[in-house]
């Protein structure tokens, strides 16, 4: 096993935070959407993270949140 420094394991903790949040919002959108392709979804869209902030930054409207 690869040795990892604490910097990327830190990095790593928050991409996995991140796309535990992004499956919490896509499941409570009632999309339909098999639990393998989910977390490979949100693992990749957490993982570009920076790439999709700034495709949806222009965005005008608020999104209502619960």
């Amino acid at each position: 096993m690869a040795a990892i420094s604490k910097k990327e394991a830190d990095a790593w903790d928050r991409v996995l935070d991140a796309a535990a949040d992004l499956a919490d919002l896509i499941e409570s959108s009632q999309i339909e959407i098999d639990e393998y392709d989910l977390e490979e979804l949100t693992i990749f869209l957490a993982t570009h993270g920076y790439a999709v902030r700034n495709m949806l930054k222009h965005l005008k409207r608020s999104w209502p949140t619960d």
